[in-house]
This record gives structure tokens, C-alpha cells and sequence, in this order.
């Protein structure tokens, strides 16, 4: 017997994904039929069982440092830095899916930045406040050098907080983290400045961006891609379990503490309009960020299928150890090959640091 519907599932905002299915699909009934069906089949899907929660061992404002398990005698400490988009939850979806608890069982001492809510307290704080203010730190009270993980946005504040902390950094690795935004395509821009000329004036009313007011940004970076994979949900069998994979990753996708009006103009103002981020001109604690300055070992790792972060928005310093995975953006850290193509390679590459 099915569990009753949760139609606060999402997508959010459900009434703007319905008017794009329409528009993509050309109103094809039996397209759209589909379509609804596999939505239906995602919102009936059961709860995912939820992870062992993370203690927390540190806090700074609404930011906190949780640890992913006890550290052994010798263990190096590894940080990673969440997007400040999404939950962090998406590093640690699944028993067998789980990036951070895949790292601690190669006897590392995993520690998660929580983002928080980004509206509370220090409600102003941009994304160089949340470096500067929140990130470092927290990292400045850890003992001895530390090794940084930063997937997507959380990679480009990873390289902030690198910078800050000089010689405490021992190496930084980059997961599908956006620096030059000039690597994305022009009409992402264009569309991103007409996003957020949209939800500014709310978010100012609101004090927060919700998660619900960028969707819509995501979903136009790749429409048919979000229109198709409801499309192939409706194929499945409700037993199937491609079924609670995809609702795991959805209500992810969907999930997320808002953003402050600050950071969100940031994002939108220093990396998508004008690319100062990229150019070399984004102030961190007073300080032009360049990735050049940075003394530590760098891994970048990208997905050639990723719309969200494409390859040419990735960091292009010289001298960096590169790979690009066969994947998208969320399959490069938690699909079926995600551990042969991403976990293991770059466990191996911070024990050779």
C-alpha cells in the first residue's frame, strides 16, 4: 500500500516547474501525462531512513563544525566545506552513498562545515563575510594543519578560507567549484541577472533568499534534463528502488537554509553579473583573492555532464592535479560510480600530500 502523497515535496515553487514542463514539453498530453505521473510516483515515495547525526564540535555564530566520526591516534584532519545552497546532507545521503563517512573509514578525521541559517545573527554577511567571519575561524581553533574539501559554491569559499589560513592548510581539493564565472554560458548570466533583479526586492521584504526562489534559476540551466528525469521515473515500479534513490536526491535538491539578501548579491552581483571572483578581484578580509597566492597542493575535480558548474567555470591556475569525472553535478559525489571515479582518487591523492 503506497504512503499518502507529500505534495510538499516540491519541486518548488511547484506552480513555475508545471508552467515549464508545459512550455518544454509543448503541451503534449501524453508527455505531460507522464510526467505527472512520475512526480506523483516521487511525492508517494517513502522517507529515506535518516544518517547517524554528526555531533557538533565547534561553533561560530549560526556556523557550526560537526564530526563525522571519533578521530584515531594519528589521523589527519579533513574539513570539507558544503555548497551554501543546498542541505550538506547530499555528502552524506546514504549508508553507501556517504562521501564523508567514506573518507573516515580510510582513517581520516572527517570534520563538515553546517552552514546554518545565513539570516540569522550576522544577517549582512556576504560571501566573504562568511569566509572571514565564520569559516576561518572555526579552522584557526583546530590543532595542526588541516586538509580542505569544498564541493560546488562551498569550494570557492574552501579556496577563500585556504588563502586566509596559509600554512594551516596542508592541501585543498575542489569538488565542481565554481571561480570563473565568465566559464558559463552567456545566456546563464543573462538569466541569472533576470533572477535576481526578480527576487531582490522579496528577499529585501523577506531578510532571506529561500532555496524555493532560485530553483527556478537551476532548472533553466538544463529544462529538458528536469523535465526528462520525472519522464523516466514514471517508467518505474513503485517497489523500484531507482524509486527512494531519486526521492533521496530530490528532497535534497529541494532542501536548504535560506541565504542572506548579502550573500545571494554576491553570488549574483560578484560572480554572475561581473565575474570579480574570477578576475582576481574579490576582497576577503581586505585582501584580493588570487589563486596563484596559494603555497598548498590543489586538486580539482569536475563532471563533464555538469550543467549547474560547467568545465569552464572551473579554477584554471597552472600546476593544479585535475580530473573530470563522467558524471553530473550531484552523480559525481554520490552516483553509482562516484567511488571508483571520485571518492577513492582523491583519498589517494591527500595521502600522498
Amino acid at each position: 500500500m503506497n504512503s499518502p502523497a507529500r505534495p510538499d515535496r516540491g519541486p518548488h515553487p511547484l506552480s513555475l516547474f508545471l508552467s515549464m514542463a508545459m512550455r518544454v514539453t509543448a503541451n503534449d498530453p501524453v508527455r505531460m501525462a507522464r510526467l505527472l505521473d512520475g512526480l506523483n510516483r516521487y511525492q508517494n515515495a517513502p522517507l529515506p531512513p535518516a544518517m547517524p547525526a554528526m555531533p557538533i564540535i565547534l561553533q561560530r555564530g549560526g556556523t557550526a563544525l560537526r564530526e563525522v566520526a571519533p578521530a584515531s591516534a594519528g589521523a589527519r584532519t579533513i574539513v570539507v566545506v558544503p555548497s551554501l545552497i543546498n542541505a550538506p546532507r547530499v555528502l552524506d545521503l546514504a549508508p553507501d552513498r556517504s562521501f564523508v563517512r567514506h573518507l573516515a573509514a580510510q582513517g581520516h578525521h572527517v570534520l563538515m562545515v553546517d552552514w546554518g541559517d545565513c539570516t540569522r545573527g550576522e544577517r549582512r554577511l556576504g560571501l566573504a563575510g562568511m569566509v572571514s567571519a565564520r569559516l576561518v575561524p572555526l579552522l584557526r581553533q583546530l590543532p595542526g594543519r588541516v586538509d580542505i574539501i569544498g564541493y560546488c559554491l562551498g569550494g570557492t569559499l574552501a579556496l577563500a578560507a585556504a588563502a586566509r589560513v596559509g600554512q594551516q592548510c596542508r592541501s585543498l581539493a575542489l569538488i565542481a567549484a565554481p571561480w570563473h564565472f565568465d566559464g558559463f554560458p552567456p545566456s546563464a548570466r543573462l538569466h541569472a541577472a533576470e533572477v535576481w533583479s526578480a527576487i531582490r526586492p522579496m528577499g529585501r521584504m523577506l531578510g532571506a533568499i529561500p532555496i524555493s526562489l532560485l530553483n527556478p534559476l537551476f532548472w533553466s540551466l538544463d529544462e529538458q534534463a528536469v523535465i526528462a528525469k520525472f519522464e523516466r521515473l514514471a517508467s518505474c515500479a513503485a517497489d523500484d528502488p531507482q524509486v527512494a534513490w531519486f526521492a533521496s536526491v530530490e528532497d535534497w535538491a529541494n532542501s536548504g537554509a535560506p541565504l542572506s539578501p548579502a550573500t545571494a548579491r554576491d553570488l549574483f552581483s560578484y560572480g554572475f553579473a561581473r565575474d570579480r571572483i574570477g578576475q582576481g578581484k574579490w576582497r576577503v578580509g581586505g585582501v584580493p583573492l588570487r589563486p596563484e597566492s596559494l603555497a598548498c597542493p590543489l586538486f580539482d575535480a569536475g563532471a563533464s555532464a555538469d550543467r549547474i558548474v560547467p568545465p569552464a567555470a572551473r579554477i584554471r591556475r597552472p600546476g593544479v592535479e585535475r580530473i573530470t569525472v563522467a558524471a553530473g553535478h550531484v552523480g559525481m559525489v554520490v552516483g553509482t560510480h562516484a567511488r571508483a571515479q571520485l571518492w577513492e582518487p582523491l583519498s589517494n591523492w591527500l595521502q600522498a600530500q
